[in-house]
């Protein structure tokens, strides 16, 4: 009788997988089906950890401009007692409250029946207490979310969404000139929160065009039509503030033949230089920036009438020469190649400067192994690097500190907006000024209001339906463009967002929220929805929560085709061990140990696959972006639209995408060997043997 040790059936289907030359047809068809497993998995994974992390992110930005909860009035709370009193009081100035100004508000009911008008008899009644005071529902709101104490992070903010037209003036430094053109676009304008994490995410950096550009405008006033002059003050202030964030590292010239300021050069020097003569006129030296440059630049095409001559630029104690040709000091010299140099910021010329172009720098570059330094003016020079500082206020674009986000203001320019990606890549820079245009009612009629703004920063609104026309706003302009409207006329343009950092709790939340505005008796005047329901989210979210149950499916068949290989090779298998199954059985193993060695063969297998194709997928994600630029570059564009699918794709592996992988494989290769594992099983030793 055959005594087995614990290990008896996994020592033999380990035996019969390790690769044997007297099996070398099943040895490669069990290579085969490893390496079309792990083919199959490395794709899986793949496809699935970044198609979660699209989804996350796509969701993320869903939710930046809101939150995973939102309360909203209902028109229970728009024809209620409660909201219309404040039109007719004295105390709430004859105006309707929103829901901020009701909450910061010192009484609930601020009619006074001796000095307010009487009440109209089509309002509703008055909804009371037990105690017979007036219904709150938006202190008893505010109070029902502070009693969920289970939520980390949960907190709630109001919000007022209305619009607006917005007017930008564009201002462009061009060849030392001026270049003006404006911009007019109807806008959704909503509330700036300072307390949304989720705007990180979505905002956009400071660009050195963005700094370029800031710097320019420092000294103009662009309120008007026609661009002045600030006076020295303001000039000065803006300079202080600009350089208290930015540390510039680095200028480039604007022009392409720079011209090389006198006062930095070396006493002594020796460079391969080309001159220009106009006849036998010298008029200008040309030096590359490198050696290696110097022939190419020689054997350029010149004008008809030019004439130009190699040679070597000589510089000893002071003094050019080129080839004993003295270099007079009204000749230009010109440095042929893009120039790049250290640049650091002389602190004392900003006290002295009174436009842009007076700051002073020093600077330091290499002009074929010479080291050239020196302090030159600002001038027609840009910002090529430099260090913006994160995480101090008083800049003149959006920041954060402590946690709190904050919309810059300047005198002139007025309030600070944010506006999405789409008006930066129309050409919208950090500091562009303008208005935000709306109609105020009056006694003779609407008139056309103005409130100035500038760019304070862009941010990337994802696959929001109206995320290129929303733009977030202080809440003191969002709120004063919002009055001139009829506030329950706009649909959703008041309401709570209620955020919290985990986004699997959003219906948790909301349960929380209705049974406890059940219990206040204010369930009718508010309308809680997930960022599920929302309307400009529900159609996104139920396509993607589709198509990921249909790629599910799709890698479940691919799966269990990839896997189909494990029958064939394990039929083979069986066939090839006839003789040892029957020695096996006549010796005394069971039916179901023989099973379960060609069941562990397939298990085996599959898991052998799994692990190979997991580790190709996770070198693959960590150079995934590597592999798009690589196939961008082929195709000759972007292999995923930036704007749907961001700067980057998400190279996070997905352990939701693991653990389906190893189950599911496992599975269908435990499937897959069954039916060999039952045919071995089922062979009589007798038979076996007497047959060979």
């Amino acid at each position: 009788m055959l005594q087995k040790s614990p290990m008896f059936e996994l020592s033999i289907a380990f035996k019969y997988l390790t690769p044997r030359w007297r099996q070398l047809s099943v040895s490669i068809i069990s290579l085969i089906s490893i390496l079309v497993i792990a083919l199959v998995v490395w794709l899986i994974v793949v496809f699935f950890s970044v198609t979660y992390g699209l989804e996350r992110n796509w969701i993320d930005r869903l939710i930046a401009l809101t939150a995973p909860v939102r309360i909203l009035p209902t028109d229970s709370y728009y024809t209620s007692y409660y909201y219309h009193v404040d039109s007719i009081s004295s105390a709430s100035g004859y105006a309707h409250k929103s829901i901020g100004e009701k909450r910061q508000a010192g009484k609930s009911d601020p009619y006074d029946s001796y000095q307010d008008e009487e009440l109209p008899v089509i309002w509703a009644k008055p909804d009371l207490d037990a105690e017979g005071n007036l219904r709150d529902p938006v202190r008893a709101l505010f109070a029902a979310i502070d009693q969920i104490r289970d939520v980390p992070g949960l907190k709630a903010s109001d919000y007022e969404m209305t619009m607006a037209n917005l007017r930008l003036q564009l201002l462009r430094q061009e060849g030392g000139s001026t270049q003006q053109a404006s911009l007019s676009q109807a806008t959704y304008l909503g509330s700036f929160d300072p307390e949304n994490d989720a705007l990180q995410g979505a905002l956009l950096p400071v660009t050195q065009d963005d700094l370029n550009h800031l710097l320019s405008l420092s000294g103009l006033d662009t309120r008007e039509e026609q661009a002045g002059i600030v006076p020295q003050d303001l000039f000065q202030e803006r300079l202080q503030r600009f350089f208290s964030h930015v540390t510039i590292q680095a200028l480039a010239p604007t022009e392409k033949n720079w011209v090389l300021p006198r006062n930095l050069l070396p006493q002594e020097a020796l460079w391969k230089a080309c001159a220009l003569f106009k006849g036998e006129r010298l008029v200008r030296i040309l030096i590359p920036l490198q050696s290696k440059w110097f022939e190419q630049l020689a054997s350029e095409p010149v004008e008809q009438g030019y004439r130009l001559v190699k040679g070597k630029l000589a510089i000893h104690e002071g003094a050019l020469t080129f080839e004993s040709l003295p270099v007079e000091a009204q000749i230009p010299l010109s440095l042929m190649g893009q120039l790049v140099f250290e640049a650091t910021l002389d602190s004392q010329s900003i006290e002295k400067a009174s436009r842009p172009r007076d700051l002073r720098f020093d600077v330091h570059f290499d002009l074929q192994g010479s080291a050239i330094r020196g302090q030159i003016p600002y001038g027609n020079l840009t910002i090529q690097r430099a260090e913006v500082k994160s995480g101090e206020s008083n800049a003149l674009w959006i920041t954060r500190e402590k946690g709190m986000y904050e919309l810059p203001k300047e005198p002139l320019l007025g309030s600070g907006i944010l506006l999405p990606r789409g008006f930066k890549d129309a050409g919208v820079l950090v500091g562009d000024s303008g208005g935000l245009i709306y109609a105020l009612p009056t006694a003779s009629g609407l008139q056309e209001q103005r409130l100035p703004v500038f760019v304070a920063g862009f941010y990337d609104p994802g696959i929001i339906p109206i995320g290129g026309k929303f733009v977030i706003a202080d809440k003191s302009v969002t709120s004063l463009i919002r009055s001139a409207y009829n506030q329950d006329d706009l649909v959703q343009g008041n309401g709570v967002n209620v955020r919290f950092k985990d986004l699997s709790q959003a219906d948790h939340v909301k349960d929380e929220l209705e049974k406890a505005f059940q219990k206040a008796g204010i369930a009718r005047y508010w309308k809680v929805e997930t960022y599920r329901e929302y309307d400009f989210t529900k159609d996104v979210i139920q396509q993607l929560k589709s198509e990921k149950n249909l790629f599910t499916l799709l890698a479940t068949i691919i799966i269990v085709v990839a896997c189909s290989n494990i029958i064939s090779m394990l039929i083979i298998l069986v066939n090839d061990k006839k003789l040892e199954i029957g020695i096996l059985r006549s010796m005394g193993a069971t039916s179901g140990s023989i099973a379960l060695i060609f069941g562990t063969c397939g298990v085996v297998m599959g898991v052998m696959g799994s692990a190979i194709g997991i580790l190709a997928a996770i070198f693959t994600l960590r150079h995934l972006q590597l592999l798009v630029d690589a196939i961008s570059h082929v195709q000759g564009h972007d292999l995923f639209n930036p704007i749907y699918y961001g700067e980057t794709l998400p190279s996070q592996l997905s352990w939701e995408a693991i653990g389906f992988v190893i189950v599911t494989t496992a599975f269908i290769s435990l499937v897959s060997g069954l039916v060999p594992a039952i045919k071995a099983s089922m062979m009589r030793p007798s038979a076996i043997l007497k047959a060979e």
